[in-house]
């Protein structure tokens, strides 16, 4: 629902403005965290398959 003050029409309140640094942010933000997740995933994957230290035990690298 938007608003007309003197002919002026309003945005909604529930909009809001975004400038290109928050968006940029935002953006890189979430590169970053998909990218530290599939890091993690991969750290993970790494220690739980080590066919070389395997009979030795479990020990982080």
């Amino acid at each position: 629902m938007s608003f007309t003050i003197g002919g002026i029409s309003e945005p909604p309140l529930s909009m809001k403005e975004t400038g290109f640094t928050e968006v940029a942010l935002r953006t890189a933000a979430k590169v970053f965290a998909a990218a530290g997740l599939l890091a993690l995933l991969f750290w993970l994957g790494w220690v739980m398959i080590d066919v070389e230290h395997m009979n030795s035990g479990f020990t982080l690298p």
